[in-house]
């Protein structure tokens, strides 16, 4: 049986369509996400810290707050240490796995090095908001 060419031509054109669609959908998708985290993340306002030094180790302790009007789960903090030169020397992260509701506060502890090496000198830290999911 043979198939006239303007129905492959036809059935070939529907093909690509339907692909580029599900590719370009797909890539949307992607954005739309980053963008929502990134809205979230902006929510959760790092509202205090300070660090604590012990031997090999250390902490840093404070709170964050949501400022939104949703509640917002996963939020991941870093930590990065800056050394007198203003030269990045250290990162550390940690998940907050508590859901926070609206204007809800939740202290946070980062715990920074390990036990068989020094801790590298610093003189700055910044702690920031790295990463956060919502209901």
């Amino acid at each position: 049986m043979l198939i006239p060419l303007s129905v492959v031509f036809l059935l070939s054109n529907i093909a690509n369509y339907k692909m580029s669609s599900y590719f370009y959908s797909s890539e949307s998708f992607e954005s739309s996400f980053e963008d929502k985290e990134e809205e979230k993340i902006k929510k959760i306002e790092v509202v205090s810290f300070h660090d604590v030094r012990e031997d090999n180790f250390v902490m840093v302790l404070g709170s964050i707050k949501n400022t939104g009007n949703k509640k917002i789960s996963s939020i991941k903090l870093e930590a990065e240490f800056y050394n007198e030169k203003g030269e990045f020397v250290y990162e550390e992260s940690e998940y907050i796995s508590k859901t926070l509701s609206p204007n809800e506060v939740e202290n946070f502890a980062i715990k920074c090095g390990c036990n068989n090496r020094k801790f590298p000198e610093y003189s700055k830290v910044n702690v920031r908001v790295v990463g956060a999911s919502g209901y």
